[in-house]
């Protein structure tokens, strides 16, 4: 219980993580955090101190130009990256339906909207949940490629549905609704936050998480917006095409960090030497 205690309390305190301690030199604290954490496994601390000393390696002193660092590759690009992720998070029009939930299902036809709008909000919460071990053991990219499909052909039968019989109607938008609700779930709703306590540097994480994040405002505003002109079924197809390029994106530019340590998370953004030498 103590140990629990103890990581709930780190969630909402940044200068109890490990990390920030060790960026500031405070090696003991650290170590005595990371002991609490991994109860005692004295193996696993002291290799988890050893990354993340190498992390910090190099970090901006007090005479630093932190605008240059912030405008370097090796931070540009991860920041790209999530930026988009970030976009297609809400691109799956989660908030869009959430915020307009009763009219949305009463305009597809399903029965009683309010029932399933708890429902879905149930969903969300159980589902939310289950994805914390499937995440480590699936890998973040895998999953994000597969819920990116499946929420877009979630999408796409729910704008196809009013087309089908009343009853067949119905029955195959209550499966394409759970689906999505699953979907989102189990990768879209939470992958993108791990990616960011991983893929950014421990110098810019504070800043680059405050971009993503407002870049993710931006386009929640944006989706909802878009219900009060266009017509349901035509938005599930716009944002279920989106889905699809969310995948071909994931599949192509994001890196997996499944399994990797922070130093090797850093390495995969770092310029090669001929890059390195070019700029010299």
């Amino acid at each position: 219980m103590k140990s629990l205690h103890k990581k709930c309390f780190l969630c909402f305190d940044e200068k109890g993580f490990p990390r920030w301690l060790v960026s500031k030199n405070r090696m003991s604290e650290a170590r005595q955090t990371l002991i609490d954490l991994m109860e005692d496994d004295m193996s696993l601390v002291n290799d988890e101190i050893e990354v993340l000393r190498r992390c910090t390696e190099g970090g901006p002193t007090k005479n630093d130009d932190t605008g240059i660092r912030f405008f370097s590759r090796q931070n540009l690009k991860p920041l790209i990256i999530m930026a988009f992720i970030m976009t297609f998070q809400q691109l799956s029009a989660i908030n869009m339906i959430m915020a307009h939930s009763n009219d949305i299902f009463k305009t597809i036809g399903l029965p009683d909207p309010r029932m399933w709008s708890a429902a879905v909000s149930g969903g969300f919460f159980v589902f939310t949940f289950g994805s914390a071990s499937l995440t480590d053991k699936t890998g973040r990219k895998k999953l994000l490629v597969i819920f990116a499909v499946l929420i877009a052909l979630s999408l796409f039968v729910l704008s196809l549905g009013s087309l089908l019989k009343q009853q067949l109607h119905i029955a195959v938008d209550s499966v394409a609704l759970s689906c999505y609700v699953i979907s989102f779930s189990l990768a879209w709703g939470n992958v993108p936050w791990v990616l960011c306590g991983e893929i950014f540097s421990v110098e810019q994480q504070g800043r680059d998480i405050a971009i993503v994040s407002g870049i993710n405002w931006a386009f929640n505003f944006l989706t909802v917006f878009t219900y009060t002109f266009l017509e349901t079924q035509y938005l599930f197809i716009i944002y279920g095409i989106c889905m699809i390029i969310a995948a071909v994106y994931v599949l192509m530019f994001l890196p997996e960090t499944n399994g990797l340590n922070l130093y090797e998370i850093n390495e995969l953004f770092a310029p090669s030497p001929n890059q390195v030498r070019a700029t010299e």
